[in-house]
């Protein structure tokens, strides 16, 4: 895709270092947990129309995605909990595969028909240096945002394949929608800055850059007005003895 394109390595905000760290902290949680619950409250609408629950096609696949969401939204609090509590967690693994199978099942039963999510995982994908749950979580995130790109519908990419020189896992996100303007790809992971008309939003892409980078990675955007977005996560794999579930 060409257009405007930008690597952001280093935050643009006025505030003081720990004032942002906990304003980022507390906005990310609720950004999270705002995603998750919209998910499950989705399925949950779609089950209260069916007067017929029990036997209702698909209401399986449906229940399991809301409790999928609403186990990922414990996992938020309980994060948090450690955090507060100071409790150093250890490094985490994730499968990528595996967290992208998990988020296609929680968004495809709450996205309207006219969006379709297209995901293609390369083969031998290493295992990554990040949390399987704040894995899916940056994901959710940019679906969100691609799936906001384009009211009227349209085609979601989602690619997943190790670099050249196998370092990183390379995990890009496409959309065919509105795409950006040089001035908003410029301010795009300032905290709480939003094109959103309803005033809502600005905290997704700062938190996926703050976990990108917190795993030791780094993200990508390369955007054109008109034609859509492609945002790309690079993640650090686990060379050695990297095959296992991750989970």
């Amino acid at each position: 895709m060409s257009g405007t394109e930008i690597d952001v390595s280093a935050g643009r905000t006025n505030f003081p270092r720990d004032r942002l760290a906990l304003q980022m902290s507390t906005a990310g949680i609720v950004h999270d947990l705002g995603n998750l619950i919209q998910v499950a409250s989705s399925a949950l609408n779609h089950l209260g129309r069916d007067p017929n629950i029990a036997t209702a096609p698909g209401a399986v696949t449906v229940i399991a995605g809301a409790k999928s969401a609403l186990e990922r939204a414990g996992c938020l609090v309980r994060q948090t909990i450690r955090t507060a509590r100071e409790i150093e967690s250890v490094i985490a693994h994730a499968n990528v595969a595996i967290c992208l199978a998990d988020v296609h099942s929680l968004v495809r039963s709450a996205w309207n028909e006219n969006i379709h999510l297209e995901i293609c995982v390369g083969s031998n994908l290493p295992l990554v240096t990040c949390d399987r749950v704040g894995l899916q979580n940056a994901v959710l995130n940019l679906l969100f945002n691609a799936r906001d790109a384009m009211p009227d519908g349209g085609l979601i990419s989602v690619r997943a394949s190790v670099s050249a020189n196998s370092s990183h896992v390379d995990l890009c996100v496409e959309d065919h929608g509105i795409g950006m303007t040089s001035e908003t790809m410029v301010r795009a992971f300032d905290l709480f800055f939003t094109t959103k008309g309803d005033g809502l939003g600005g905290v997704g892409l700062p938190m996926v850059k703050r976990f990108v980078e917190e795993a030791g990675g780094s993200i990508d955007v390369e955007s054109t007005l008109g034609s859509g977005t492609v945002v790309t996560l690079k993640l650090p794999a686990i060379r050695s003895g990297s095959m296992g579930s991750g989970r």
